[in-house]
């Protein structure tokens, strides 16, 4: 009984080309703002937040994934 409403279309997904290139904008975007906080507390407290380096890595990768799977 999965079937679609009648006035429902199913959703196109787009190329795995540009599903690809979209993934890592999106993976990029947290990273870069991950750096760019650490490299600013790093200058203005003078000390580095070593906790935070490794989420700093992981969550562009969660999000990607989580981005990912919107179109699977």
């Amino acid at each position: 009984m999965n079937t679609p409403p009648t006035g429902h279309r199913p959703h196109k997904r787009p190329s795995n080309r540009t599903l690809t290139i979209l993934t890592w904008l999106v993976a990029l975007l947290p990273l870069g703002a991950g750096l760019g906080w650490l490299v600013y507390s790093y200058f203005v407290d003078r000390e580095v937040p070593y906790f935070a380096i490794p989420l700093v890595l992981c969550v562009p990768v969660i999000v990607a994934v989580a981005f990912r799977n919107m179109w699977d």
